[in-house]
């Protein structure tokens, strides 16, 4: 989240004094070790969001995410299924080689490379399409934030599509603070804590329609 360095590492030291649940996993998963997300097979999301998605996910779901990675696999072990567009090619060959080695079939992963520095027909592009058949229970607005529209752009799409009863999901969600002000949904929860991966304090919103 925004700010210095001296606030960032206080904004992290307050939450963790009122969320003590969070350091031991903190200190764990981020200065103990070096694993990313995808060795630890957890989503760059803030834990608060990850502990709700625990309880929320059922084995009838279906998961939609723009960007894969640790949560990739994370939804695969607690969805029925998991369609992730990417479009990095050599992220995707490491979340692809990683979902192999682990014998998870149930992740439809899906490369369409863009060039995010030059974002011109991002609006047509394969990557921001690829939602247009799918009617989720969970869609993941995540991936590249190369470009600031890439998330409110996929955000809007998936308004149009999410299921009846659904969620979307919204990571780095204090980066996009209009998405808040601007929606459909029902009810917008945020969750705001530390996270795996992550060297400070982070915010992931979910609406609910």
């Amino acid at each position: 989240m925004k700010g210095t360095a001296p606030k960032k590492a206080a904004r992290l030291l307050m939450n963790l004094a009122f969320h003590p649940r969070y350091a031991s996993r903190y200190v764990s998963n981020n200065l103990l070790h070096s694993r990313s997300p995808l060795d630890l097979e957890l989503p760059w999301f803030s834990y608060a969001a990850i502990d709700f998605l625990e309880d929320y996910l059922t084995p009838s779901m279906t998961v939609f995410e723009y960007g894969s990675g640790g949560s990739t696999i994370f939804f695969a072990r607690r969805a029925g299924s998991v369609v992730s567009v990417e479009d990095n090619p050599e992220w995707f060959n490491r979340v692809k080689t990683r979902i192999s080695e682990l014998g998870i079939i149930n992740v439809s992963l899906k490369l369409f490379p863009f060039n995010f520095k030059e974002p011109v027909g991002f609006e047509n592009s394969d990557y921001l399409r690829a939602l247009s058949s799918e009617r989720p229970d969970v869609i993941v607005v995540d991936g590249s934030e190369e470009w600031t529209q890439v998330r409110p752009m996929c955000f809007r799409l998936a308004e149009g599509v999410i299921r009846s009863g659904g969620i979307i999901i919204v990571d780095d969600s204090w980066r996009y603070p209009s998405l808040r002000e601007n929606n459909r949904a029902r009810s917008v929860r945020r969750f705001q804590s530390a996270g795996p991966g992550r060297p400070g304090v982070t915010s992931t919103d979910v609406y609910f329609y």
